[in-house]
């Protein structure tokens, strides 16, 4: 169970996607401010000359992060300024079907700790408490940032409940009083038929 949760919260994600000719494919994923993004794209068909791929990273489907085009192969990384949702979106420009292999790695998982274990002469034991720490860091904001999301929701919900609430007041009132008028409107029809 614990390492299945540690995975979870890794931030690690690698898959193989097909991409028909002029194709797109976008993949999301909402991060809190400040988290480290770091993506690597790269097609089977490893010619030279051959760069049918087209990558862009977005920040709420309007502001470009990153983009670049005619690649076979690219890495990048960025840091989110904002928390929210952040797509990257990979098209294929060329005339056939290709296959790409996407690595997508967040938080603790991007940074790269091979030369904090050379440089301060750490032994691996230490480099695993580091990233441990990152790790837990990156938990604890994402937290923070899920109970903000949180809070948020629940305002927007009391809100919502509020109006239901005065809604329903004021649509029964509406029938009450409609109800009268025309028991009052019936009353007098009958009394003028003299059928009362």
């Amino acid at each position: 169970m614990a390492l299945l949760l540690c995975l979870l919260f890794t931030g690690v994600f690698s898959f193989e996607v097909s991409l028909q000719r002029r194709g797109v494919q976008c993949f999301g994923e909402d991060l809190s401010k400040g988290t480290l993004y770091v993506g690597e794209v790269s097609t089977n068909d490893k010619r030279p000359d051959y760069r049918p791929l087209s990558i862009r990273a977005l920040f709420k489907d309007i502001s470009v992060i990153y983009e670049k085009a005619n690649i076979n192969h690219d890495k990048f990384s960025f840091t989110s300024t904002d928390d929210g949702p952040h797509m990257l979106c990979i098209e294929n420009a060329g005339q056939f079907e290709v296959w790409a292999d996407v690595k997508i790695l967040t938080g603790a998982a991007a940074k790269d700790y091979s030369n904090v274990a050379s440089t301060k002469d750490l032994r691996e034991s230490e480099r695993k408490i580091e990233l441990i720490k990152e790790n837990t860091k990156q938990i604890h904001k994402e937290l923070q940032h899920i109970r903000e999301r949180e809070e948020e929701m629940r305002n927007t919900n009391e809100t919502i409940h509020s109006r239901v609430v005065a809604y329903s007041i004021f649509t029964i009132v509406f029938l009450i009083a409609l109800a009268l008028i025309q028991t009052l409107y019936l009353k007098r029809f009958f009394k003028s038929k003299k059928m009362i």
